[in-house]
């Protein structure tokens, strides 16, 4: 017979905790090494170009930019409204390539642009979950001689994230669990009037109130599918 303490000592032994280590992590690899189902039920080109007081207009991502994110799909477009207000929407979705994200603030160091201040702002859209209530990353940046504010946040597949690194981990654990989900990247960017950061925050929130049943409806529901009556 081996005694409680004998198994102790067996399971001290390296090659046990080799072994261990094995079995907790197959399970994981078997998971990620499935052939994915990867629905396409999103739509970005679905996001209607008349939301509210806001008239969009699509702008053109060039083949390289493309080619360098490589995403399932991408959507960058310029709404304004009748006070001459306006917000640029930039959407990057993709359901497997982590490639396809990275933080907006290098996109801005590489353009040359100051970054004034950065903080977390929680948002709260109205609507149903998960775009009900979120954290953004909000950054004031200069470009050249124009102040804008920045804001933007990841979602892979109902989790959000204000931090691109903790969006990289909820991605892991989105393939790990559903590996047809979509993640998007969604950022929001407005010009500031004489630096009023105040009131180019306000015009961000009353844009993405506007513009969450549409993320919610065109990302992130999953269509029923359509049963046929015989007979």
């Amino acid at each position: 017979k081996i005694c409680g303490c004998g198994w102790k000592s067996i399971l001290q032994q390296p090659y046990w905790q080799v072994v261990i280590l094995f079995v907790v992590l197959l399970p994981i690899v078997i998971v990620l090494a499935m052939p994915s189902n990867v629905h396409k039920d999103f739509n970005l080109a679905g996001i209607p170009l008349q939301i509210g007081d806001w008239t969009g207009q699509d702008i053109d991502v060039s083949k390289r930019d493309y080619d360098m994110l490589s995403p399932d799909d991408l959507l960058m477009r310029q709404y304004t409204n009748t006070k001459g207000e306006s917000i640029l929407l930039y959407i990057v979705v993709s359901v497997e390539n982590r490639e396809a994200f990275h933080p907006p603030e290098l996109c801005y160091d590489g353009a040359g642009s100051q970054l004034f201040e950065e903080r977390i702002e929680e948002i709260d859209l109205g609507g149903k979950k998960p775009f009900s209530k979120i954290k953004a990353h909000v950054m004031h940046i200069k470009i050249k001689e124009r102040d804008e504010l920045v804001l933007n946040w990841y979602m892979a597949g109902t989790m959000v994230a204000d931090n691109f690194y903790l969006h990289q981990l909820n991605f892991v654990i989105k393939q790990i669990i559903s590996h047809n989900d979509p993640a998007a990247m969604i950022r929001v960017s407005t010009p500031l009037v004489k630096g009023d950061i105040t009131s180019g925050m306000e015009k961000e929130k009353r844009f993405l109130r506007e513009l969450s049943p549409f993320l919610s409806q065109h990302l992130f529901e999953k269509k029923e599918a359509k049963t046929t009556n015989c007979g």
